[in-house]
């Protein structure tokens, strides 16, 4: 049977920390489920682990794509799959870490990306719709045309690849079929799925020590290297939070506090949306961390109930 650990939370949660953990029990391999961390050249801004961290664990699906390079949840889950399947053909059980929820619960929950065939023309028209619309009318018309109601209204009218399928597909009157194909909220995997939680005065704490440790280590250099290197601004890569603000520092369009300043609050709001979203993953084990002394209690703690399951789940 195949079997694996997958690990969310919010943004600044420690999920990577607690990962190494488990990789180092398991002696197991790590796949990320970061929207971000596949892009080269975008080390500081996406909290990629060090190098030193990928030397000594192996992580899949970081540093595969150019930052102008367009990707998707479909594609997340066909590669996740297959290094998942991979591994587990070695004898090991993934660990799969990853704040994106769409990119975690498409994977675990066995999400369908396959639809009707689109061709340019329609895509075309679908981006010209939208562009022809204010984001109120925009989410208005996709409520009204599939009777759904997005998890996070943000993350979907900024994605413009997901977008531009959507209206793809209600447009050819497949809107309804396209928003809940295989979304019966029921795991398509054997999975143990761990979620870390903070008090969030703790966690916005952490974020804002996280953000100010960045921007020390050389996080506007990598910006400026980026667009020194021709990657467009508009482009998927660079909607990574941060990257606009330090563009428009790099532009002299902010000052670097209020760029600084910008980014936190973006990052507290995306971290209040993901635990959102997580909430909706009924099969999801919490683990408050403020309830442990120490990394290394909570991951015993953890180590333990996966231990277990992984016993109960044992392949024949």
């Amino acid at each position: 049977m195949e079997q694996i650990i997958a690990i969310v939370g919010p943004t600044a949660v420690g999920k990577t920390a607690l990962s190494f953990h488990l990789a180092d029990h398991y002696g197991t391999e790590l796949i990320s489920g970061d929207a971000y961390q596949i892009y080269r050249h975008m080390d500081i801004g996406t909290a990629k682990p060090t190098a030193a961290e990928l030397l000594r664990f192996r992580h899949h699906l970081i540093d595969i794509a150019e930052p102008g390079e367009a990707y998707s949840a479909a594609r997340f889950c066909a590669m996740a799959g297959d290094v998942a399947h991979a591994l587990q053909r070695q004898g090991k059980v993934p660990v799969l870490v990853g704040g994106t929820g769409l990119y975690v619960q498409s994977f675990l929950e066995g999400f369908t990306f396959d639809g009707s065939a689109v061709d340019e023309a329609a895509r075309t028209a679908a981006r010209e719709r939208i562009a022809a619309m204010g984001e109120a009318e925009l989410i208005a018309y996709i409520r009204q045309q599939t009777e759904w109601e997005a998890p996070d209204w943000h993350e979907l009218v900024s994605n413009e690849h997901r977008l531009v399928r959507l209206m793809v597909a209600i447009e050819k009157g497949e809107g309804r079929t396209f928003v809940r194909s295989g979304k019966d909220r029921t795991l398509a995997w054997p999975a143990y799925v761990i979620g870390l939680s903070l008090p969030r005065p703790v966690l916005y704490e952490r974020i804002e020590t996280r953000i100010d440790v960045m921007l020390e280590e050389g996080w506007v250099e990598e910006v400026e290297r980026l667009l020194a290197a021709g990657v467009d601004p508009a482009c998927q890569a660079m909607k990574a939070i941060g990257y606009a603000e330090l563009t428009a520092y790099v532009h002299g369009e902010l000052t670097l506090d209020e760029a600084a300043a910008t980014i936190k609050t973006r990052t507290r709001h995306f971290a209040k949306r993901q635990l959102t979203w997580f909430k909706r993953m009924p099969y999801i084990h919490w683990f408050a961390k403020e309830e442990y002394d120490s990394e290394d209690a909570l991951a015993r703690a953890v180590l333990t109930e996966t231990d277990a399951w992984l016993a109960r789940t044992e392949r024949p």
